[in-house]
């Protein structure tokens, strides 16, 4: 066989097996690669590695989930909705500032992101600023990081772009 009559070959045999296990799939304003059933958020990814590269986190401190400003933010969202909001454990804390992002997760509840403001000794929850479930099919960092931002724009962009979740449901 002639080279160019295999490598002919080759292309479509190849276009051919993309067509019939791969899509591009269009939902909610997102755009999803589809392999064999399954949707994968390309762009989702590609945002999350360049966030990750790019970003700068020197403001932005990691808060032991067993200090006294822990104990204050976890007490505003156990005292958020009761009783289920009661179990809430941080899995991790983040603050810049005044600002702080908790990742929790709970008993009966999905896990949440949710992001708090301290003042004067006193930490109180950002009205809207709380992401709780699935993020999927949407890679989970990029889009809580987008939801939150949408509903605290006072928020600092650094301390959203220094969210890394580490519940095993945003992995």
């Amino acid at each position: 066989m002639k080279k160019h009559v295999a490598i002919t070959l080759l292309v479509l045999t190849t276009l051919g097996v993309l067509k019939a296990h791969v899509d591009i799939e269009r939902q909610d304003g997102g755009v999803f690669l589809t392999y064999q059933g399954k949707k994968h958020d390309v762009l989702g990814l590609v945002l999350n590695q360049g966030n990750t590269a790019l970003r700068q986190c020197r403001d932005v401190q990691q808060i032991d989930t067993s200090s006294p400003l822990a104990s204050l933010a976890l007490a505003a969202i156990q005292h958020y909705s009761p009783p289920d909001s009661q179990s809430a454990r941080l899995l991790g804390l983040r603050q810049q500032n005044a600002w702080l992002l908790a990742e929790l997760e709970f008993t009966t509840l999905n896990p949440a992101v949710v992001l708090l403001h301290s003042a004067q000794e006193r930490v109180s929850i950002v009205d809207g600023a709380i992401w709780s479930g699935t993020t999927a099919p949407w890679t989970s960092a990029p889009f809580i990081r987008r939801y939150i931002r949408e509903r605290a724009p006072l928020a600092p962009p650094e301390l959203m772009d220094c969210f890394d979740p580490v519940g095993v449901l945003f992995k």
